[in-house]
C-alpha cells in the first residue's frame, strides 16, 4: 500500500491523538509511573504546538491512503542550555511513534528519514533523539538510521521515608 509522509493537518488530530495516547500506553508498560495516555494527550499535544512555534518544529505524519499511522515531531533549532554545551543550537526528535498494527514495515525509518531532509535543509548540524532505555525496538530503530549514544541517565529509586 502507499505510504506517504507529509506535514501535519487540522484534519489529522483525532488520528494523531490517537497515536499519542498509544504511544504514552507503550511507554506506560516500560514504565508504569508515567500517567495515562487518556490523561495526557491533549495537553501534551498543546506543548508540541508550542515548543514547534518556539523551534522551528514540524510534524510530519505517515499517511497510508488516507489514514495516518504515525507521526513524527521534530525541533529544528532546539537552544543549548545548559553552560557546559556549546553554542548555538541542535535538532531534536520530540517523538515519534507508528500504530502497532503497522510496526516493522519501515514506517518509523521513513519518518525519522524525513524529519532528517527537513532539519539539514533549516541548517541544523545535529540531530537527537530519546529513549527509554527498555525500549528495544526503538533503540534499533534509531541506530539503524545512523544515529549513536551520546548521554545516558542512570536512575536509583527506593521508597519514601515511612512508607
Amino acid at each position: 500500500m502507499a505510504l506517504v509522509i507529509r506535514e501535519y493537518r487540522q484534519e489529522d488530530a483525532t488520528a494523531v491523538r490517537r497515536c499519542l495516547v498509544e504511544l504514552q500506553e507503550f511507554e506506560r508498560a516500560i514504565d508504569p509511573r508515567l500517567r495515562p495516555g487518556e490523561a495526557m494527550a491533549d495537553g501534551y499535544w498543546d506543548n508540541i504546538h508550542v515548543r514547534c512555534a518556539e523551534a522551528h518544529g514540524r510534524v510530519f505524519v505517515a499517511d497510508q491512503v488516507g489514514t495516518v499511522v504515525g507521526f513524527v515531531a521534530v525541533l529544528a533549532a532546539e537552544p543549548f542550555t545548559e553552560l557546559s554545551e556549546p553554542p548555538g543550537t541542535y535538532a531534536l526528535v520530540t517523538d515519534i511513534v507508528v500504530l502497532p498494527s503497522q510496526r516493522c514495515r519501515g514506517i518509523g525509518a521513513q519518518l525519522l528519514s524525513h524529519a532528517e531532509a527537513f532539519v539539514r535543509a533549516a541548517g541544523a548540524t545535529e540531530l537527537r533523539i530519546g529513549v527509554l532505555a527498555g525500549n528495544a525496538a526503538a533503540r534499533s530503530l534509531y541506530r539503524g538510521a545512523g544515529f549513536v549514544p551520546h548521554l545516558e541517565v542512570f536512575i536509583k529509586r527506593w521508597e519514601p521515608p515511612g512508607e
